[in-house]
């Protein structure tokens, strides 16, 4: 899944996305542990920055993440997404080892910090207005990829920068294609407990475990 994201190069950000022909990133602040409900700039199928909340309220449910398997069997998912895809930039991002479906990190507590070479992520999702001016997101899930796999059975949908333009633009049934588990590979390293708490958000939330 994907629970928490780190933000803390905007102006990065901002130079990948304007050497792909896409508006710059409208925050310049850091943001190193980005947690559920909290706002952020999502790029939406008119190529601009729209503040949202992450995670859509679905009646009493609420989750940041929807699995990808879920969106195909949901009518009113896929219209969603075929109306409201969108874009979420970051640098990482952070995740948690599932212990029921990887036992042997039962009774480990750890959290690991995940990233690209060139600290670029498109997420993958959708989002719901609620008013006018108020909006929700959330993250797509899919397989893990080979690294993830270790500790996690999920991953994020993670749009590769040659195809941004396509998942903004091109018919739903067409998407699908992109929502398969990355192939570029990642860093992973285990990270500082200051994480796990979403009121922390500086930067050592990044720092290697034993370096804050």
């Amino acid at each position: 899944m994907c629970g928490r994201l780190n933000i803390y190069d905007p102006d990065l950000i901002s130079e990948i996305l304007l050497e792909m022909s896409l508006p710059a990133y409208p925050d310049h602040s850091p943001r190193y542990n980005v947690c559920p409900q909290e706002s952020l700039p999502v790029l939406t199928p008119n190529k601009s920055f729209q503040n949202m909340e992450w995670g859509i309220e679905f009646g009493n449910f609420r989750h940041p993440n929807t699995r990808v398997s879920t969106l195909q069997r949901r009518p009113d998912l896929k219209q969603l997404l075929a109306q409201n895809r969108c874009l979420i930039p970051a640098n990482r991002f952070y995740e948690w080892p599932d212990a029921k479906a990887r036992p042997k990190y039962a009774g480990i507590k750890t959290r690991f910090c995940i990233h690209p070479e060139n600290d670029f992520i498109l997420f993958g999702g959708f989002f719901k207005p609620v008013d006018e001016n108020h909006a929700q997101f959330n993250i797509l899930t899919t397989g893990p990829t080979p690294a993830i796999n270790d500790f996690h059975h999920r991953s994020p949908v993670m749009i590769p920068a040659q195809h941004a333009h396509h998942w903004l633009d091109q018919d739903l049934d067409t998407l699908f294609q992109y929502m398969q588990p990355s192939s570029d590979p990642l860093t992973i390293y285990e990270c500082d407990p200051y994480v796990n708490n979403g009121r922390n958000k500086g930067a050592q939330a990044m720092a290697p475990l034993g370096n804050g």
